[in-house]
């Protein structure tokens, strides 16, 4: 009688309603996506960093003079459009991928929780993270550059970009359908995007070959900043609708939802199935090899083989995360063809061929990537997850481990050169004499070490591996820019701004080393690169914490 009346006097919990649901999906999204690093500086940080660069560089000049239209007028729509791609191309795509990786879609039966809401909410985090985006940089061009909103044409503005951020997140939900695991999907949709970005003219302003504007205005970026510019220019008549650009974008939508809802469904590759088998990132393995018996079973392994094995480890970790492959490798060597085929190998730039100038910046970029920010964010992390902490246990020492990691961080940066020079030997007739490449191999271990060595200080002052990648890559960007390791021919201030910095010399050297005229050694540039190295190591050994601040993950 009591358990009838206990259960006839209980009343089952509400179901949440969809807009319940709805927003609850949608703030775990923009909870993800704030946390992601990649999510931030391509969505935030690129544009803002690019459109700066540019009004720094360009000085706001007249673009076009028969009507008066300044750089910022044209640079700030194609910022725009930038953000809108990287806001809702890669988050969606990656997003989705990694819950479909982990069953977390294939679990949504068990919940109540419908998949089109969760695939809403992530299209929703796109949605907030490129209105943001965009309202960015159209604050820093009106506010930084006099830039003008016409007001005619704001209805037509705010309907392409409403269409272009549904476009680019239908085409996420297509890679991630498509894509195996979500390695490939990070893969995938970041490197398209890069080159998308690239053959449609936003990256660069003017100066295009006429086969990139034809190829560009078959895919939706093209079309997409066409309109906007044609919308931020106070000298074009009309509303600003475009019928053409819009039929484009809707087009690739459809696309791309059609080829999501025909493949969504269905679960994970064999190979992405079983993601708990990956073994994490920062690990000591590699160092003690069982032996079950012989008269060397009990020795402690040498100084050597123990750098030996962690510079092993690191390498293969490396390796297998897609996201580490596509930008210390595969971005410096697209970069490097799309560049050279842009300006031509036959332009020359202060005496040197423009493909051996742009060979060492990508050289250097490489090693930046490696050694500046992928380097100092794994030992956060290690040291986050506590394997720092709990090498006093082991065999191991500490400056055998960072020595370890460091050493392979300086072969991957000699494999990027090596990738590059191959590509521009075979397609753009590249010659590096012998001494240069034999002059060229110190002043890679010297620049790599000078970065690894900043790279350690970001993670010795830094609270963890999140912020160390984040301020990692706002530092190396705009410092690439100033620099001129992308090549923007700016003002002589920006050069010397950049020449206090350890990126400048790096290039500096590398492209003396590696001049065809006749390689010789930047004295002056190594002396800054190694005076940076001394004072960034010493900063790091006095400043470098060995275990997780507390409050931290363990």
């Amino acid at each position: 009688m009591s358990r009838q009346t206990a259960v006839t006097g209980s009343r089952p919990a509400e179901r949440p309603g969809t807009g319940t649901l709805l927003l609850a999906q949608l703030r775990y999204t923009l909870t993800d996506l704030w946390r992601s690093r990649v999510v931030l500086v391509f969505s935030f940080a690129l544009p803002l960093v690019w459109l700066l660069v540019i009004g720094a560089a360009a000085g706001n000049e007249v673009l076009d003079e028969a009507t008066g239209l300044r750089v910022m007028q044209f640079a700030t729509p194609s910022a725009v459009a930038m953000g809108v791609l990287f806001a809702s191309y890669p988050p969606v795509a990656i997003g989705l991928a990694e819950a479909r990786e982990r069953g977390i879609v294939k679990r949504f039966r068990g919940t109540p929780l419908p998949p089109w809401l969760y695939v809403a909410g992530r299209i929703g985090g796109a949605v907030v993270f490129a209105s943001a985006a965009t309202l960015l940089a159209v604050m820093v061009g009106v506010l930084g550059f006099g830039v003008q909103i016409i007001g005619r044409t704001a209805p037509a503005t705010v309907v392409t970009v409403l269409l272009g951020i549904a476009c680019f997140a239908a085409l996420g939900l297509a890679v991630a359908a498509l894509s195996p695991t979500a390695v490939a999907a990070q893969a995938t949709s970041v490197s398209t995007a890069v080159v998308l970005a690239f053959i449609s003219g936003v990256f660069t302003i003017g100066g295009e070959l006429p086969w990139m504007a034809t190829v560009g205005s078959v895919f939706p970026l093209r079309p997409f900043a066409e309109a906007l510019q044609d919308q931020f220019d106070p000298f074009s008549p009309g509303a600003g609708w475009d019928a053409a650009g819009s039929a484009v974008l809707l087009v690739w939508g459809l696309t791309g939802a059609l080829i999501a809802a025909r493949f969504l469904g269905r679960g994970p590759g064999a190979r992405g199935s079983s993601p708990t088998r990956r073994s994490p990132a920062p690990t000591t393995g590699g160092t003690m090899p069982h032996r079950s018996a012989g008269p060397t079973a009990g020795r402690r392994p040498g100084a050597a083989r123990m750098v030996l094995g962690q510079a092993v480890a690191a390498n293969r970790s490396t390796w297998r995360d897609g996201g580490s492959v596509f930008f210390a490798l595969a971005m410096p060597v697209g970069l490097y063809a799309l560049f050279v085929t842009m300006a031509g190998a036959d332009t020359v730039i202060d005496g040197v061929p423009f493909p051996t100038l742009f060979a060492a910046s990508m050289a250097v970029w490489g090693s930046g990537v490696t050694a500046f920010l992928n380097l100092p964010e794994s030992v956060a992390t290690a040291r986050d997850r506590g394997v720092l902490k709990r090498l006093r246990g082991t065999p191991l020492t500490p400056w055998q481990y960072l020595a370890g990691r460091t050493t392979a961080a300086l072969w991957l940066s000699v494999v990027v050169a090596a990738l590059v020079l191959a590509v521009g030997t075979a397609f753009f007739d590249v010659r590096v004499p012998t001494d240069g490449l034999l002059m060229g191999l110190p002043v890679l271990v010297i620049g790599t070490l000078a970065l690894a060595a900043c790279g350690f200080v970001l993670a010795a002052l830094l609270p963890d591996a999140r912020a160390v990648g984040a301020v990692g890559l706002v530092v190396l960007l705009p410092l690439a820019f100033f620099s001129e390791v992308f090549f923007l021919d700016g003002p002589e201030w920006m050069r010397s701004v950049g020449a206090l910095f350890p990126l400048l010399h790096f290039q500096n050297a590398l492209t003396q080393a590696w001049d065809p005229a006749g390689a010789e050694l930047a004295w002056s540039d190594l002396a800054v690169l190694v005076l940076w190295g001394v004072v960034a190591a010493a900063v790091a050994v006095r400043s470098f914490r060995w275990q997780p601040r507390s409050g931290g993950r363990p």
